[in-house]
Parts: structure tokens; C-alpha cells; sequence
């Protein structure tokens, strides 16, 4: 949606909100703008140091665009949070930060590829990211994800999470604790994005899901992703959670509309305590 005066502000996360006016170069303006500005707030002084690095030589290897991902671009930050960045454009040399730095980088080809088949990747960029420059590439994407029904593949997203189910399960199973909270970590947020798409709500960043699964009435994904990000769950706990991802995506991605009474009957799948979420869900 954009304000009364024409600015953007951003869409809220259900199919249908991205903005129709996005085409009008000023709301674009704004949204550049804002997001700059965004992406100062919620940066600390060391991290606005590595982006300014990042934004320097994305522009010097001839990057079309620079946006600022994930958990930094939604001011929400957790213990295992990485600075994510999606460059369209050339990769630039980026290998000595301090920083935890992600880079995903596509050149407009294969942005609009990624969009035509639904890559919910490209569109997070496109409807949340903070827009760091744009010479018009990421604005044609915009348009593009504004017309018609356009939205990310929830089919695709449970094919990725069933082929990472395997893997997932032999990890936990060698007892590398360490390694398997990362990968059920995850797996389980495949799982929620894969829901939320399929019931036409946007996933939003890795922090934010818990709260979102928990509106469809998933209380035990809800709790298990939570603590995986927040605490340190022991390995029995991950492999309950492994066995509530594949229990989760025994449904059909076409049936995927129809598990919201089915999540919320705690009978059906609770391998977690009740108490699980008291003192970390908001």
C-alpha cells in the first residue's frame, strides 16, 4: 500500500497488498528513500560500516542493485542473525569483513527467471528488503510482482524442504549437536514458509515466523522454531522437530490450505510441552 500523499510504506504480508501505483516513479522515489533510512535505524555502527563497504564495491563491480536482506532489513536481529545482502549485478570481493556477511547475487536475467517461477527469495527482496540503490532493475521487478497474482511458489518451497528432511534427519542422528541445531533450524523454517505461502501470507524474517505459524494455528512449529532460534535445544528435542517437519509435509502442497484445523489440535502433533512457548512467544 503507499500513504495518502503517495509514499510507500510497506505491504502487509498477505497475497494482494503489494501496492498497484508502485509504477509511479515518485512512490518509487519514496521507497528508495525510506529504505535507506530504514536500513540506517536498525544497523549499529560496525554494521552500517560493512554495508557501506558492501554498497562500495557492489557499485565498483558494476552491480545494477544493492539490497539489504533478512533480519537486519525487518530490525529483527537474533543471536544466529547474518548481514544478508542480494546483489544484482557482478559479485563483488568480499572476504575480508568481521561480519557474518551473506551474498546472494543475480543479474537481471535470473531475477526475472526467479520471479516467473516463483523464487519467494527474489520476491522477499523485492517487497522487503531495504533498498540500498536501484538504477530501475529491482523497480521492473516490483511492477512485475504488483500485476496480476503474482506470488512465490509454495510448491517449490515444500520440494526444498522435503529434499532438506534427509540430510536433516541423518545429522541429528550423528549426535553433532552443534551442526544439527543449525540444519533443524532450518528445516523447520522451510516447513513455516512453505505454510505460510500456501495460505497466502507472506513469510516475513526467520524471527518473525514463529508468530505468524502460531495465527494458523500451528502451536508446536510455532514452539519448536522459536526455541530453536533462542535456545539450545538438546538432541532429542531437534529430532522431535525433524519428526514434525516430515509429518507436516506428508500433506500435499495442494491440501497445505486445508491443515489449519488439524495444526491446531495439540493431540495430533505435539512433540513439544505446552509450557514450550510462555516464555518466548510475543
Amino acid at each position: 500500500m503507499t500513504g495518502p500523499t503517495g509514499t510507500w510504506t510497506q505491504p502487509n504480508p498477505v497475497r494482494g497488498c503489494f501496492p498497484e501505483n508502485v509504477a509511479d516513479p515518485g512512490v518509487w522515489a519514496s521507497r528508495l528513500a525510506l529504505d535507506r533510512e530504514r536500513a540506517a535505524r536498525n544497523q549499529s555502527s560496525e554494521m552500517a560500516a560493512v554495508t557501506a563497504t558492501v554498497e562500495e564495491r557492489s557499485r565498483t563491480a558494476g552491480a545494477r542493485a544493492l539490497v539489504l536482506s533478512g533480519s537486519t532489513a525487518r530490525a529483527r536481529r537474533t543471536r544466529v542473525s547474518d548481514l544478508d545482502y542480494h546483489v544484482i549485478g557482478p559479485t563483488p570481493t568480499f572476504e575480508d569483513s568481521r561480519e557474518d556477511v551473506d551474498l546472494y547475487c543475480d543479474d537481471a536475467a535470473r531475477l526475472a527467471s526467479k520471479l516467473r517461477s516463483g523464487d519467494d527469495f527474489v520476491y522477499w527482496s523485492v517487497w522487503y528488503g531495504c533498498i540500498l540503490f536501484d538504477d530501475g532493475v529491482l523497480h521492473a521487478a516490483a511492477m512485475y510482482a504488483a500485476r496480476g497474482d503474482a506470488w512465490p511458489d509454495a510448491t517449490r518451497k515444500w520440494h526444498q524442504t522435503r529434499n532438506a528432511l534427509y540430510f536433516t534427519e541423518q545429522l541429528v542422528a550423528s549426535g553433532d549437536k552443534q551442526a544439527a541445531t543449525e540444519q533443524v533450524r532450518g528445516v523447520l523454517s522451510l516447513t513455516a514458509r512453505w505454510l505460510l505461502l500456501a495460505n497466502d501470507v507472506f513469510p516475513l524474517s526467520r524471527d518473525e515466523l514463529s508468530d505468524q505459524v502460531l495465527d494458523l494455528g500451528c502451536f508446536d512449529l510455532a514452539a519448536a522454531l522459536d526455541r530453536s532460534i533462542h535456545c539450545e535445544p538438546e538432541l532429542e528435542e531437534l529430532a522431535s522437530g525433524v519428526r514434525l517437519a516430515r509429518q507436516l509435509t506428508d500433506v500435499s502442497p495442494a491440501r497445505a490450505r486445508c491443515l489449519r484445523p488439524s495444526l491446531a489440535a495439540p493431540e495430533e502433533l505435539s512433540p513439544f510441552p505446552s509450557a514450550a512457548m510462555t516464555s518466548r512467544m510475543r
